[in-house]
């Protein structure tokens, strides 16, 4: 029989059951399913982005992560443009976001910076701050939205494509596309540039002329494709002034 005529038993629903299968044995409490959706064991409590969960067993409660109880304007209204939600009890919790590519980092100590829309989920023992990148610049032509995680534990991103780590020296700063760019390590702080060849020559980042810009030593992650959620100076006016 050729390989075009397949036998009508692969197609079956045992079969297709037994191949996608999402229970199995834990390898952490963050643990892949598959390459585009985590399972988390949780037993307390853990974060994640709103709009994550896909399913989950046991007794969970989730709750939104409050804007009134904010300690500033500004956090306030970080917390509405980038929102993020607490899942409590235990059970299991499955993940995903768009059908991206999910990856795995475990903090031991360190501080990383994540690009808010890439952040799936992270353990309730990390520490978070959120913040804006280039804010002053941001109210008119688009920002970057990330948040700064420290401490013991696991966290979640959601990648679309296979992302790229890029090394950064003093001899050898780097320029990226904000929407492109997931992820950098603690050492480093990024700063807007303003390069018009950049917008009408490449076309990155729908239009912009500006370039998030890296120098010192440390590591950046990219991703193939362009993050579509930006900070445009419509969302914001009504918190920041």
């Amino acid at each position: 029989m050729s390989k075009a005529q397949a036998n009508p038993a692969d197609y079956s629903l045992e079969n297709f059951i037994r191949e996608n299968g999402g229970v199995g044995s834990w390898k952490s409490p963050f643990d892949k399913v598959s390459e585009r959706v985590l399972r988390i064991a949780v037993d307390g409590s853990i974060w994640l982005k709103p709009t994550a969960a896909i399913a989950y067993y046991g007794e969970l409660k989730f709750q939104r992560l409050p804007t009134l109880k904010a300690k500033s304007l500004k956090t306030a209204a970080l917390r509405e443009l980038t929102p993020l939600a607490r899942a409590e009890g235990k059970g299991e919790l499955y993940c995903a976001y768009h059908g991206w590519h999910i990856r795995l980092v475990r903090l031991a100590g360190e501080t990383v910076n994540i690009s808010s829309e890439e952040l799936l989920a992270f353990e309730n023992s990390l520490d978070f701050e959120m913040f804006v990148v280039g804010e002053g610049i941001s109210m008119t032509v688009g920002g970057k939205f990330a948040t700064r995680l420290s401490g013991e534990g696991c966290l979640a991103i959601a990648v679309h494509g296979e992302p790229l780590v890029l090394p950064v020296t003093p001899a050898k700063p780097l320029s990226t596309d904000p929407q492109a760019t997931v992820a950098w390590t603690e050492t480093l702080k990024p700063t807007l540039k303003t390069d018009l060849t950049w917008r009408n020559l490449v076309g990155h980042g729908g239009g912009e002329s500006f370039q998030m810009f890296f120098e010192g030593s440390g590591n950046v992650v990219i991703q193939p494709s362009e993050d579509p959620a930006k900070l445009t100076g419509k969302r914001v006016k009504k918190f920041f002034k």
